[in-house]
């Protein structure tokens, strides 16, 4: 049961981190090319990353962040969004873990109770992620 709990926290943390981000169809619609989206897309994994999801993987095209600036205002654009959704997804699932074992989580490292980062990886380690590849698109 304990562990159907924690897998529940997770899928809940990653429902509210895609739930509130941008779309590539509304950057379309707010007349951004597609250089943009590109760089919009990958900035934002890059922003997720670089805030502490061990999930997510820092992309840059570093050519094309030099030489284009579609791109890389796009790129920018998303780093800040990833690390803001980052954020979020953090501290929802920092006051769910709170809310559900009746402490605060301080740290990664707190021994007194596990840091949701380490009951996600937990929870996923032996499953397949593979095919959840295609809904980033």
């Amino acid at each position: 049961m304990y562990s159907l709990s924690r897998f529940v926290l997770v899928l809940l943390m990653a429902a509210f981190a895609t739930a509130c981000s941008t779309s590539d169809s509304a950057l379309k619609e707010q007349g951004h090319s597609e250089a943009y989206v590109v760089g919009f897309h990958d900035g934002r994994h890059s922003g997720m990353q670089e805030a502490g999801n061990s999930w997510e993987h820092y992309i840059r095209d570093h050519e094309r962040f030099e030489a284009d600036l579609d791109y890389k205002e796009g790129w920018l654009a998303g780093e800040a969004e990833g690390k803001r959704l980052q954020a979020q997804a953090t501290a929802a699932g920092e006051a769910a873990a709170g809310a559900y074992t009746g402490y605060r989580v301080k740290e990664e490292t707190d021994k007194a109770m596990p840091h949701p980062n380490k009951i996600g990886k937990e929870v996923v380690k032996d499953v397949d992620t593979d095919a959840l590849k295609s809904l980033e698109k």
